[in-house]
């Protein structure tokens, strides 16, 4: 319950973000102590977005590049599921299984790990290869159950 509640700290407004709001002492403390005292609690998902690409230099590097999240994909289309995490320093990695369905049917499954980091960044190429409803499901495998973090629809036509 506290990773829910800590996620949903986490994810302010766009609004908020976009105006660079400072956050409240509170909140700043609670995220720290789960990124410094959070160990075994599990990852948090920040933020997902499907990308026409990733930045690989300069001062936007590893940020999405070509937000494409909004807009109709076309079939065949390759693009970038691009992820960002907050995971407790000290944490062993922690297996990330993304589901990409369609019709109600998992077509791709991919694996991924991520480490203790403030603000872990990562990515995953995926193909959409049939047109409709598409959703990109974000599960962490803890080994012994599945969390669903979080999860993108995207349309294919």
């Amino acid at each position: 319950m506290r990773v829910v509640l800590l996620g949903l700290a986490l994810i302010l407004s766009p609004a908020m973000a976009q105006a660079a709001t400072k956050p409240a002492p509170e909140e700043v403390k609670r995220v720290l102590e789960y990124y410094y005292h959070g160990q075994g609690m599990g990852p948090v998902l920040l933020d997902a977005k499907v990308c026409r690409d990733v930045q690989r230099e300069g001062d936007e590097k590893n940020e999405c590049a070509g937000d494409v999240s909004t807009e109709v994909i076309k079939k065949g289309e390759s693009l970038f599921l691009w992820m960002a995490y907050i995971v407790p320093s000290g944490d062993e990695p922690q297996n990330i299984i993304v589901q990409f369905e369609n019709g109600g049917v998992t077509r791709m499954v991919k694996n991924l790990q991520v480490t203790g980091q403030l603000r872990y960044r990562t990515w995953l190429k995926a193909t959409f290869d049939k047109a409709g409803s598409w959703k990109a499901r974000i599960i962490h495998d803890t080994g012994s159950s599945a969390v669903d973090l979080g999860s993108i629809a995207v349309t294919v036509e």
